[in-house]
């Protein structure tokens, strides 16, 4: 389980690698997930998560080519501590091997994250999930 934990917390860390609250310096994924709840109700459906997706793509593709591709972030955020984040993020969600991060990759790409929160599998992560994925993911960070 520590394992399948690392993989969704390393893909979730590439995946929020450009939304700005990630991109300061916070690594919680959860922070991106919670951001989900769009109707504000303490509880994220699959919709919510696949609607905040799309509304990520679109601010990270800042020439709205339709891709996001190194053009499209400012250097200072992509090439920041750690190496290339946009080789990172296209690692994860370049289905293709193209080089290129579509709004399809990112938007109906993998839902590892919200798969692995939504332990009942109902297509809505409650506020139960949700503080059992916030616990895993601080003990995940308190590991390293």
């Amino acid at each position: 389980m520590y394992r399948k934990l690392t993989l969704i917390v390393a893909a979730a860390g590439a995946v929020a690698a450009s939304v700005p609250a990630l991109a300061q310096g916070q690594r919680d994924p959860t922070q991106m997930l919670e951001r989900a709840d769009l109707n504000g109700d303490g509880q994220i459906t699959r919709a919510e998560h696949t609607e905040m997706r799309a509304r990520m793509f679109d601010k990270m593709d800042r020439n709205q080519d339709g891709v996001i591709d190194k053009e499209d972030a400012p250097k200072r955020r992509m090439m920041r501590r750690g190496g290339d984040k946009f080789k990172q993020l296209a690692e994860h969600l370049d289905s293709n091997g193209d080089g290129r991060v579509t709004r399809d990759e990112v938007v109906n790409g993998p839902n590892i994250l919200f798969d692995y929160g939504d332990t009942d599998r109902n297509g809505v992560i409650d506020q139960d999930e949700m503080a059992a994925l916030r616990e895993a993911a601080a003990a995940r960070q308190a590991a390293r």
